[in-house]
C-alpha cells in the first residue's frame, strides 16, 4: 500500500468539508461554485477531456488542481473578472503572458517559476467547461488553443558527484541514514513517496545480487524491478540485523528530519555554493530527491563510457520514467548530444555486413572441406579394395 507521506487525503477531505459550508475563501460565489463543481467531478473522474487520462484523480492531483485554480480565480478577480467562464480570449492570453514576464508576482513577490503549470490547469478547467455545456447542447468556444503550456526550463536540483557524495557527505550521518541515502542514489527510487511505501517483501535475492521490486501500487508512473549495484549486501544485512518481518516497511524514518540534517551538513561542507551551473540548486538545499537526479547522471555517464554494461532503455525503466524527456535532459547535462554520427553508423553497418559475409564464407568453406574429406575417404577405401583383390 502506498503511504500518504504528505497527508494529501486528509488535507483534501478537510478542504471539502470546509467549502461545502463556507465556499472557497476569497472567491465570488460564482467562482467558488465553479471551483467546487470542477474539483468534485475530477474526484470521481467525471467530464474529463477526451485527451486526458480517464478515471478519478489522486489526492495529490486534486489538491494541486484546487489550490492553483483558486489562485488563478483570485488573481483574475483582481482584474475585475468575477466569473471565470466569462473571460475573453485576449484577457486570459494577456494574464498568462504577464505571469511569464513577471508582471504578476507570487505572494512572496517573486516571479512564477512554472507558469506553464497554471496554464495547463486552466486548459483542463476550460475543457471541462466545454464538455459539461456540450451535454446541454450549448456551444462554448475554446479560448485556450493559443495558450503556451511549454516548459521553457527544467526545474533546479542539487547535483552531487559520486566521490563527493560517498567520501565527503555520507560520513557525517548514522549508519542507517547512510544506507537510506545510498539506497536512493543506487535504485533511483522516488523519495520519500515510493521509498517510504517499500516493504521488506519487495526486496529479494536473485543469484548473488539483491533485487528490489517497486510495485505498481506504490509507483508514481509504473512498477519496476532492479538490482542494487552499490548497497545490495548492506540492505540484506540491515533487514537481518533489524529482524524485519515480511510485511514491515523497509525504511521507517522522518523525511523532514533527514532533509534538515542533509541541508545542514551540505552547508557546513560547501557553504552557499551552487552545486553545478546546469543544475542550478545550491548544496544547502539538498534533499533525498536530489540523490535520484545525481544517481541517474552517474549511470548516464557509465552508459557513455561502457554502452554494453547498461542501456538507455534499462535506465529509463530503472528510474520509472514513461518517456525519454528526462533522460534527454541528463544526456545534455553531461555534455552529450542526441546526434547520431552517420558516417560512423554506416561504418559499423559495413563492418557488421562484412563480418556476416565472412562467417558465410567460413561456413561454405567448412562444408566444402567436409565434402572433400568424405570424397577422399571414399577414394582411399576404393584403392584399398582394389589392392586387396590383386592379392
Amino acid at each position: 500500500m502506498k503511504l500518504d507521506v504528505f497527508g494529501h487525503q486528509q488535507r483534501y477531505e478537510r478542504w471539502k468539508e470546509t467549502v461545502k459550508d463556507e465556499g472557497e475563501f476569497g472567491l465570488t460565489k460564482k467562482n467558488s461554485d465553479l471551483l467546487m463543481q470542477y474539483i468534485f467531478d475530477m474526484e470521481i473522474g467525471a467530464n474529463v477531456s477526451r485527451k486526458s487520462k480517464k478515471g478519478a484523480r489522486s489526492y495529490p492531483r486534486l489538491n494541486n488542481l484546487r489550490q492553483r485554480l483558486a489562485q488563478i480565480m483570485r488573481m483574475l478577480q483582481d482584474r475585475n473578472v468575477n466569473n471565470i467562464t466569462k473571460i475573453s480570449e485576449i484577457k486570459i492570453t494577456n494574464f498568462f503572458d504577464d505571469m511569464r514576464k513577471g508582471v504578476i508576482k507570487t505572494q512572496k513577490g517573486e516571479t512564477y517559476k512554472s507558469p506553464q503549470d497554471y496554464v495547463k490547469i486552466f486548459k483542463s478547467f476550460w475543457n471541462w467547461w466545454i464538455k459539461i455545456n456540450r451535454k446541454k447542447n450549448i456551444s462554448i468556444r475554446n479560448i485556450t488553443e493559443d495558450l503556451d503550456s511549454s516548459n521553457e526550463k527544467q526545474p533546479e536540483f542539487v547535483y552531487i558527484e559520486k566521490d563527493d557524495f560517498i567520501k565527503e557527505f555520507l560520513p557525517h550521518f548514522t549508519k542507517e541514514e547512510q544506507l537510506i541515502m545510498l539506497f536512493v542514489y543506487d535504485s533511483l527510487i522516488r523519495a520519500p513517496t515510493e521509498l517510504k511505501s517499500l516493504q521488506v517483501k519487495d526486496v529479494y535475492k536473485k543469484g548473488k545480487d539483491v533485487w528490489v521490486n517497486i510495485p505498481d501500487e506504490i509507483s508514481k508512473v509504473a512498477g519496476r524491478q532492479l538490482n542494487l549495484i552499490y548497497c545490495g549486501e548492506e540492505v540484506w544485512k540491515y533487514i537481518i540485523e533489524k529482524n524485519k518481518n515480511f510485511h514491515d516497511y523497509l525504511f521507517e524514518y522522518n523525511h523532514l528530519v533527514i532533509h534538515k540534517k542533509m541541508k545542514k551538513v551540505a552547508e557546513q561542507i560547501w557553504g552557499d555554493k551552487i552545486s553545478h551551473p546546469k543544475a542550478g540548486g545550491r548544496f544547502r538545499e539538498i534533499t533525498l530527491y536530489d540523490l535520484r537526479h545525481s544517481g541517474t547522471i552517474a549511470l548516464r555517464i557509465k552508459i557513455h563510457q561502457n554502452p554494453e554494461a547498461l542501456s538507455i532503455d534499462t535506465l529509463r525503466e530503472r528510474g520509472g520514467w514513461k518517456n525519454y524527456r528526462m533522460l534527454d535532459y541528463y544526456t545534455k547535462f553531461i555534455g552529450l548530444s542526441g546526434e547520431i554520427k552517420k558516417d560512423r553508423l554506416l561504418l559499423e553497418e559495413d563492418k557488421t555486413k562484412l563480418e556476416k559475409e565472412l562467417e558465410k564464407l567460413k561456413s561454405e568453406n567448412k562444408k566444402k572441406m567436409e565434402d572433400f574429406n568424405d570424397k577422399l575417404k571414399m577414394i582411399v577405401k576404393a584403392l584399398e579394395h582394389v589392392q586387396l583383390k590383386k592379392k
